[in-house]
């Protein structure tokens, strides 16, 4: 889903950098999103047991009226933008996969070690069980070495 709107926002772009150009007016600048949280982990298609949300965390660097028509693509499919963005913590080492990389829109994804770290840090009682079944499932080698870096006790989960 998420890379759909991506493409519809692209082209969104560039259409109204064409009519810019015309009227002699600025154009918008490319945008980046890098997608994290829940989504994240929906769209990386987990074999967790993940609740759907209707919150879409990114890390946004684009203009104000790419965020609002990206909104906007957003609510027609039932979602939106998590206004509090900025808030959202991720480790500074964080690496992304590519989700959609067109002219003007690049959307990149965060890997789920990375994402299930964050959860189990900084939301740990609310994640409990998502990050249980995550261990039981056999967790990777960089959630571990995360945990230990970022002093994560994975012991209150087991």
């Amino acid at each position: 889903m998420l890379k759909n709107i991506f493409k519809t926002l692209d082209k969104w772009i560039a259409e109204e950098n064409k009519a810019r150009r015309t009227d002699g007016a600025l154009e918008i600048d490319k945008a980046e999103f890098r997608v994290l949280g829940q989504t994240a982990l929906l769209e990386s298609q987990l074999e967790l047991h993940l609740i759907a949300t209707q919150d879409v965390d990114a890390y946004v660097k684009a203009q104000q009226e790419v965020y609002k028509k990206l909104d906007e693509l957003l609510k027609a499919e039932g979602k939106h933008l998590d206004p509090d963005w900025r808030q959202i913590w991720m480790p500074e080492e964080t690496e992304y996969d590519e989700l959609y990389t067109g002219k003007l829109v690049t959307a990149l994804i965060a890997k789920p070690e990375y994402v299930l770290i964050s959860k189990a840090l900084k939301a740990p009682k609310k994640n409990r069980a998502l990050i249980v079944e995550y261990l039981a499932s056999g967790a990777s080698k960089k959630f571990e070495v995360l945990a230990e870096k970022y002093k994560v006790d994975l012991e209150q989960f087991l």
